[in-house]
C-alpha cells in the first residue's frame, strides 16, 4: 500500500502545538489575557448600556455654527417610546429637554449656539422604552449620568492656532 501524503493535520507533525494547547488547558487558562484596568471596574450592566446607546462626541463645537449631536440606539424601533437630549450652556440656569427624531439611522440634535457669551455646553441623552425602562449616556462606572461638557471654541482662534502649529 502506498504511503499517504503528509498533511498539516498529522498528529506527529503538530505534537508541539498539541502539547501547548493541553498545557494551557490544564493550567486553568492562567496564560490568557485579563481585562484591561480601564474595563475591570465596570459592571456588566454598564457595558450593556454602552452597547445599547452609542454617541461619539464631536472633537470641537464652535461658538458660531451649528453642530450635529447624533445618537445611535440599538433597540427595536417598536420598543422605543421617547429619545431625548438634555442640554444647557454655562449661562443657562436649567437643562432643556428636546425630543429627538430619527434621521438616517441616528437620532440627531442640531445644536445651535444662539446664546451670546456662552463658553461651554453640557449634555446627555436618554431613551425611554415602552416597557418602562430608561437608558442614558454617558454613564460613570457606578451607573450615574455623567454629562458631556464641551467648550465652545472660537473658530478663528482655533484655525489660527492650527495654522501656526503647521508652519515650520
Amino acid at each position: 500500500m502506498p504511503m499517504g501524503k503528509r498533511t498539516c493535520c498529522s498528529a506527529r507533525n503538530n505534537s508541539g502545538i498539541y502539547s501547548v494547547v493541553i498545557f494551557i488547558y490544564l493550567s486553568g487558562g492562567s496564560l490568557t489575557a485579563s481585562l484591561p484596568d480601564s474595563a475591570s471596574d465596570y459592571s456588566g450592566s454598564y457595558f450593556q448600556a454602552m452597547s445599547t446607546l452609542l454617541h461619539k462626541p464631536p472633537k470641537n463645537i464652535f461658538d458660531d455654527r451649528p453642530t450635529k449631536l447624533q445618537l445611535y440606539v440599538d433597540l427595536p424601533e417598536d420598543s422605543i417610546a421617547r429619545v431625548s437630549i438634555f442640554y444647557k450652556t454655562n449661562i443657562m440656569e436649567n437643562m432643556q429637554e428636546i425630543p429627538l427624531i430619527k434621521e438616517g439611522g441616528f437620532y440627531t440634535f442640531k445644536f445651535e449656539p444662539e446664546v451670546p457669551g456662552a463658553d461651554s455646553v453640557t449634555y446627555f441623552f436618554t431613551v425611554a422604552t415602552s416597557y418602562q425602562s430608561m437608558y442614558a449616556t454617558p454613564l460613570d462606572k457606578n451607573g450615574n449620568i455623567k454629562p458631556y461638557k464641551k467648550p465652545l471654541i472660537d473658530p478663528i482662534k482655533y484655525f489660527e492656532e492650527r495654522l501656526k502649529s503647521m508652519q515650520w
